[in-house]
């Protein structure tokens, strides 16, 4: 009893690794929520297979065999897969791509740990006289092959839909997480209808399955970093372009401003005379409205201070002058201090583009609808943004709960607010309720920050 324990034990055990593979892969992404119901869920499952097994080799029908154990690998990973399906979403085809690299990886570490032990526990006929310890020697050999495994495939796996979320989409996964599937089903289906052990002739089929699917990963994974790269270069360039263009319009702004100054400057004296021939000849009435004129004027040269940070102030300053110039009801409170020069420079792209978004959605609102609003205060290490604009429509969202658009040369905006995000650690919440969408961000500022 006490070897149908052990192997029973180590054969249940075995089933566990590559489906907390299938956790790790998406573990950065999750809540802490989720992560207690999916490992929760795994360790019921493990009880319960556990149990199920221990009755069926001690009390039941089954006996230790090589075939017995493929027939039970092939439906028992079901549970585990659907659980975890059921409780990471929405990544649908995201599982189905990790489900085929690590059963390609299970099915080739069998044949392997198999072949080999089977020379070991070999007799003197023409098919081997498999020992007792051979069965629990392969479930002991296998843990520790795919654990000694799980590190590279978890760096891959969060590398490629953690790293690089932002250029994948739900129907780039449809399609490209089918043909890994499609390869390794016709290896499953030999595994299901044969009943003799093939493993002597299917290492070199399943030794090139492997590779095919090596192959396939780091196309993916080469694919997607080129993609980022480029995407990094367009960012850049356009991010550079509107720094400039919002640069160029602030100074063009100053210099107008210096230009008005100029020109009352030369009718200083003209005033002056004015307003002394209006007191000495007691019209005070009228003295006090040339006074009032003439501060009409000089507030006119002024450039509105949003905040004292220069380089988001610039920038507040342009595009809020854009939403002025279309006669849009603008509420701005904003307290961004001066420090921390490389997120304060990141943080303009970011509400220059949430503002330009806006202005964009306004435009589509009748005239009485259209609001733009922008609210920041910094508490302690803490700076918390809040965009709003009013949009009667509705709003896609993706995976990670920001706007996402079909429309061609449309979503960089939202891209380097995933790509802030991730740089600074930064929190973001967009929402679409009562007629207004509004994007939240919470951002470590100071000494303490990422930057």
């Amino acid at each position: 009893m006490l070897y149908n324990i052990v192997t029973v034990f180590l054969m249940t055990t075995a089933l566990m690794p590559p489906a907390i593979l299938q956790y790790y892969a998406f573990e950065p992404l999750l809540k802490h929520r989720q992560k207690v119901l999916v490992l929760g869920g795994y360790a019921v499952l493990y009880l319960m297979e556990l149990i199920f097994f221990l009755y069926m080799f001690i009390w039941g029908p089954w006996e230790h065999s090589f075939i017995l154990y493929k027939k039970v690998f092939v439906i028992a990973w079901i549970p585990h897969f659907l659980w975890a399906v059921a409780t990471i979403r929405p990544y649908l085809f995201r599982h189905l791509y990790v489900f085929s690299i690590r059963a390609a990886c299970t099915i080739f570490v069998h044949t392997l740990m198999a072949l080999i032990l089977l020379a070991i526990f070999h007799g003197d006929s023409s098919r081997p006289a498999l020992s007792v310890a051979i069965y629990p020697a392969q479930w002991l050999f296998y843990i520790v092959c795919y654990m000694a495994l799980m590190p590279m495939l978890r760096r891959y796996f969060n590398e490629v839909f953690v790293k690089y979320r932002h250029l994948t989409t739900h129907h780039y996964w449809k399609y490209i997480s089918m043909l890994p599937l499609f390869l390794l089903l016709d290896m499953y289906f030999i595994m299901a209808s044969s009943d003799v052990l093939i493993m002597d002739r299917m290492l070199l089929p399943r030794s090139i399955l492997l590779l095919a699917f090596l192959i396939i990963a780091q196309s993916i994974r080469t694919g997607l970093r080129q993609t980022d790269q480029t995407l990094k270069m367009y960012e850049r360039t356009e991010n550079m372009t509107a720094q400039i263009e919002a640069s160029y319009d602030y100074t063009h702004s100053l210099l107008e401003s210096q230009n008005q100054m100029k020109a009352i400057y030369k009718k200083r004296k003209a005033y002056l005379d004015e307003l002394e021939q209006l007191i000495v000849s007691h019209r005070s009435q009228e003295a006090l409205q040339l006074i009032e004129e003439i501060g009409a004027e000089l507030n006119q040269t002024k450039r509105k201070q949003y905040c004292q940070n220069p380089l988001v102030n610039a920038a507040l300053s342009t595009y809020l002058a854009k939403a002025e110039a279309l006669h849009m009801p603008i509420t701005v409170k904003a307290v961004i201090p001066k420090e921390n020069t490389a997120l304060s420079s990141d943080l303009a792209i970011v509400l220059s583009n949430l503002i330009e978004n806006a202005i964009h959605a306004s435009e589509k609102q009748p005239g009485s609808h259209r609001a733009l609003s922008l609210l920041t205060i910094c508490q302690g290490d803490i700076l918390s943004i809040l965009v709003k604009n009013r949009f009667d429509g509705t709003v896609a969202l993706d995976e990670d709960g920001l706007p996402t658009t079909k429309v061609k040369g449309h979503g960089i905006g939202m891209k380097s607010l995933s790509r802030f995000r991730d740089t600074y650690d930064a929190s973001v919440l967009c929402t679409c309720e009562d007629g207004w969408f509004s994007t939240y961000i919470r951002v470590p500022w100071g000494e303490s920050s990422p930057s």
